[in-house]
């Protein structure tokens, strides 16, 4: 995937970009959101979702493939940016729970462009939420080829504890699930992981 839709497009970002977009349409499809910003289908299937989520998108046709969507008159989302005017309603660590609820398996690109987040955050969060089993390495890193097939973007992971929509927060004394409301023990030690990915 190209870094150039990950986040943003000078200071707006792609939630931002897209319901720029989407208020000037009367109803559109995932696809058209694709064309018209030139992001993948998952940045914009995670868009329309957040922007849903935010009362500001309603599905029209769900029986149409792909579906349809419209705007919901009168509602003005307060979405995620640089500007000082737009703080961000959700934390990073949330909005990446959210993209690997939805993708099911992903790459660190992926959870990049769809959470609007940094790579390193990206990492740090897959490598807390393997260490408690949250998450495994779907495809592993291939160690045989070529350096330039050798990268980060290329591993697939896969999220195995979907517990609910609240993200699970990383404490010094385990993992907090705030769906489960319990801790939630070491799985691997960080040494083991290291070795894994």
């Amino acid at each position: 995937m190209s870094t150039a839709n990950n986040t943003t497009t000078g200071n707006r970002t792609t939630s931002q970009t897209s319901w720029e977009w989407i208020q000037t349409q009367p109803s559109f499809h995932a696809t058209d959101l694709v064309h018209a910003l030139n992001i993948t289908l998952h940045q914009a299937q995670m868009a329309i979702d957040y922007l849903k989520s935010l009362g500001a998108v309603e599905t029209v046709n769900a029986t149409f493939n792909p579906v349809l969507y419209s705007r919901v008159k009168g509602v003005k989302p307060i979405l995620p940016g640089k500007n000082r005017t737009s703080p961000k309603p959700k934390s990073a660590r949330q909005r990446i729970w959210q993209a690997m609820r939805f993708l099911r398996k992903f790459t660190v690109d992926d959870l990049t462009g769809s959470a609007e987040a940094t790579r390193a955050s990206v990492e740090k969060y897959l490598s807390d939420l393997i260490c408690y089993g949250y998450v495994v390495i779907s495809q592993p890193q291939r160690r045989r080829a070529s350096m330039a097939v050798r990268t980060g973007s290329k591993v697939v992971y896969m999220l195995l504890e979907n517990t609910g929509y609240k993200y699970p927060i990383i404490r010094p004394n385990g993992l907090w699930d705030q769906n489960r409301k319990q801790l939630v023990e070491l799985k691997i030690g960080k040494e083991n992981h290291r070795a894994m990915a």
